[in-house]
């Protein structure tokens, strides 16, 4: 990257009747030739929190990370940056920016918020050509958002294969994400919130999913699980649960990693550092490994 900095920008990955404001994805490059479908270097997507529902926690939320990494010695083997937006479920105790019940970017439950990250990432591939040379890193409903992603959601569609898959704090069982705050109503407040049919909570649930055998993460080349133990609002059992589900995928011994991270729940993505660090840490791991798409670089 020949720049000083970074040239952000918003793109709309849907139009139509459909698309609704928060159909878009940021995008950090530097230039028009990083769109080079020749270009070896690999994309870091993200997937913000926010219980599905904050409006407060959006794709903005990667930028700090984003100037970190771009000030880094990795910033000449990425090709680009993109934070994708998705529809959020209501909030309308938010207490400063409520949701409203005839705003239809924010009145959605699963599976809209995953049919939109799918939408981003056709997007993405379509414009960058992404496929096989994309980490995706997801933070806590990101990273459940992250290791759901799968063909199914969009009937006819292939969706890029990402070649890292990082899920950080992630929510990854939900029933018992419920029941280990069940001294909390909160908790299972948010989780129905997003997914009001309990039928669905078992093929939310990646790691119990009877779709993870199609998800895109079981041929990813690296699947790196991180997880803080100084996290007040997601247990580490989560982190476990993902890992043992990951462990029974195809060649899981060699790429199958766990990532200790550091700091409270939002502190990880506020901070940038530590967001940054664990992306570092989790391309440095694909580098590594078989069949490396970034060897080149």
């Amino acid at each position: 990257m020949g720049n000083n900095s970074l040239t952000p920008r918003t793109e709309l990955y849907l139009e139509g009747p459909d698309a609704t404001g928060l159909n878009t994805v940021d995008i950090w490059t530097t230039g028009p030739d990083l769109a080079s479908g020749g270009d070896e270097r690999l994309w870091v997507i993200y997937i913000h929190g926010g219980a599905w529902r904050d409006p407060k926690v959006d794709s903005k939320s990667f930028a700090p990370a984003v100037e970190v990494l771009f000030n880094s010695s990795l910033k000449d083997s990425i090709a680009g940056f993109a934070s994708i937006n998705y529809r959020l479920s209501p909030y309308p105790s938010h207490t400063k920016d409520p949701s409203c019940p005839d705003d239809r970017s924010r009145n959605v439950h699963y599976p809209a918020h995953l049919v939109d990250v799918s939408r981003a990432l056709l997007y993405l591939d379509d414009k960058y050509r992404i496929n096989n040379r994309y980490i995706v890193a997801g933070h806590s409903a990101g990273a459940c958002l992250a290791f759901e992603l799968n063909n199914w959601y969009l009937p006819g569609a292939q969706l890029p294969q990402p070649a890292c898959v990082l899920g950080i704090s992630g929510i990854y069982d939900l029933e018992a994400f419920i029941e280990a705050h069940s001294e909390i109503p909160a908790y299972r407040t948010l989780i129905e919130n997003a997914f009001p049919d309990k039928s669905v909570w078992e093929e939310a649930s990646p790691n119990k999913s009877h779709l993870s055998e199609n998800a895109k993460w079981q041929n990813a080349r690296a699947i790196i699980v991180s997880h803080s133990d100084e996290d007040e609002l997601v247990e580490k059992a989560q982190a476990s649960y993902m890992l043992e589900r990951a462990r029974m995928a195809p060649s899981a011994n060699e790429k199958i990693h766990f990532l200790p991270a550091t700091g409270a729940h939002d502190e990880i993505w506020e901070s940038g550092y530590i967001l940054a660090s664990l992306i570092t840490k989790s391309i440095e791991i694909l580098r590594s490994s078989p069949k490396d798409p970034i060897s080149t670089c």
